[in-house]
């Protein structure tokens, strides 16, 4: 019976904890409701790095070959005739040796897009070799009061006849230096002020613009900025066919650091072993330190000690009692004065008289030599500590 009923009774507790969790469920099921929230997380991957990814991809949507190089390297830049080389960076890098060579490049036939440093912050230091040989140079320039240009974007209409809308930066103007004279194929300007010019260079073109930042991933699906870089892109389709359009991230001045690296890793290399290997040197030690012993010097008493085992391992016991009989007649001696003066006999019976020991062991004691045996160096002792202590 006892079984039954716990059986019965477990059921019971099952079935309402099936029923609560039942109810709990359908609870939730018509009181809790869910939607889905897009949160834009802003720029992932590649393009946190890249400015012009975006342009990337829509130039190869269009059927347009594009990709990103690196300048300088001998390996991944290969510029090949009516390929388009786009460079935002204002080319700090660009020594004469380093634009010469990109200009024989434009002149048998490539197309080189690029902007230039505003004149009033530009560092005497850093010279623009390019724009220099071109006579062209950008500048900032204030806005005449009541202009509205700052407020509307600027028609491109004279590339390839074609009307664009495209947002410049209206405060960065392009001027012509005295000594500029060469062939320009099309101007885009706002009212006076110039944001756009393409000269010839033998058989291929130089693109200076004021403004690049129309291209880069936030400002490129604005107005027309798309299609005008397509159309930049694609500007030597009338040479047989357009080649591939490459782009530059920000190229800066190598350091010294990086230059060595690149020229001298093994010098590099070396040089971070032995800082590593003298400042191991230098720092300082944490943890338990060996203890330099002192040097080893004996006490006087470890050499009486040891002298001492060397003549009882020897069996010396009598020169072993010299000593402790010289040290008795020495304090018999500062008692008794006339000491010294007493003959054999008459210091025999003086110890027999204080210390009331047979003379004839007293004699023994004091007197005689002849110990060969351990018992007979322990007696006298025993005999010269006694008369010791009858003192």
């Amino acid at each position: 019976m006892m079984s039954n009923s716990r059986i019965s009774s477990d059921v019971v507790l099952y079935t309402l904890l099936i029923i609560i969790v039942i109810m709990c469920g359908y609870w939730l099921s018509i009181n809790l409701s869910y939607h889905t929230v897009k949160k834009d997380k802003g720029y992932q991957g590649e393009a946190l790095t890249n400015r012009y990814l975006a342009a990337e991809y829509f130039l190869l949507r269009m059927g347009q070959d594009a990709e990103k190089v690196t300048l300088f390297d001998a390996k991944a830049l290969q510029l090949k005739r009516n390929d388009t080389l786009f460079i935002p960076s204002i080319r700090l890098a660009f020594d004469s040796r380093r634009s010469e060579q990109i200009l024989d490049w434009v002149r048998d036939g490539g197309h080189l897009i690029i902007t230039g440093r505003v004149e009033a912050e530009n560092d005497a230091s850093q010279r623009d070799y390019i724009l220099e040989y071109a006579g062209l140079s950008v500048e900032r320039q204030v806005l005449i009061e009541g202009s509205t240009q700052d407020e509307t974007p600027v028609n491109v209409s004279s590339v390839d006849d074609v009307l664009l809308l495209v947002d410049f930066d209206d405060y960065l103007v392009i001027t012509k230096r005295p000594d500029f004279d060469f062939e320009v194929t099309w101007v885009i300007k706002d009212e006076d002020r110039i944001h756009g010019l393409q000269i010839l260079l033998g058989d291929g073109r130089l693109t200076l613009l004021s403004d690049v930042r129309l291209f880069d991933n936030d400002y490129i699906d604005k107005y027309d900025h798309a299609a005008f870089l397509y159309l930049l892109a694609t500007t030597q389709t009338e040479k047989l066919h357009s080649g591939v359009f490459k782009y530059s991230l920000y190229e800066d001045q190598l350091t010294l650091l990086q230059w060595l690296w690149k020229n001298a890793q093994l010098f590099v290399m070396s040089c971070i072993l032995l800082f590593t290997v003298v400042l191991w040197m230098l720092m300082p030690r944490f943890g338990p330190l060996i203890k330099n012993s002192d040097p080893v010097r004996r006490r006087f008493l470890d050499h009486l000690h040891a002298s001492g085992n060397y003549h009882w391992r020897q069996g010396s016991y009598a020169f072993l009692l010299t000593d402790v009989k010289q040290l008795l007649n020495q304090q018999v001696q500062m008692k008794y004065p006339q000491w010294s003066s007493l003959n054999r006999q008459e210091k025999i019976l003086h110890f027999a008289d204080i210390s009331q020991i047979d003379s004839k062991d007293i004699e023994k004691a004091l007197f005689d030599t002849e110990i060969n045996h351990v018992s007979g160096f322990i007696s006298t002792m025993k005999i010269l500590e006694k008369l010791r202590k009858s003192l």
